[in-house]
């Protein structure tokens, strides 16, 4: 399966190495000149690229704005706080773990330290 995946300007770009190592094509807000769009702007390019989105944004988790059904999926992370980068790659990790194994197209996953919980598809 081939994923494709856009991190949120709240994801480090030091991150790309680590999800494209992985094998998944990986583009960043930052690098689009995306940061600071609004979110709508964002989930317009997410389902024109047909990418998952991956960011800490909870207003992505309004699945009447931003219906997962028509993504190839949205990622929102809900960390504790504060956060360090520490923590950040520790998510990173897990979702690398869970992109082995499942497909979020069409699902809203929201991932918390001890817990996910997938929203859509299936």
């Amino acid at each position: 399966m081939s994923l494709k995946l856009k991190l949120d300007e709240n994801f480090s770009p030091a991150l790309v190495d680590l999800f494209q190592n992985a094998g998944i094509d990986t583009h960043t807000v930052f690098s689009e000149n995306l940061s600071g769009a609004s979110d709508q702007v964002i989930y317009e390019t997410i389902l024109s690229e047909e990418r998952i989105l991956l960011t800490f944004d909870t207003d992505f988790c309004n699945i009447l704005r931003f219906p997962p059904d028509e993504s190839a999926g949205i990622i929102v992370v809900r960390p504790k706080r504060p956060i360090s980068l520490a923590d950040v790659y520790s998510f990173a990790f897990k979702i690398l773990d869970l992109l082995a194994e499942n497909n979020p197209k069409g699902c809203l996953w929201v991932l918390e330290s001890d817990k996910l919980r997938i929203r859509g598809a299936k």
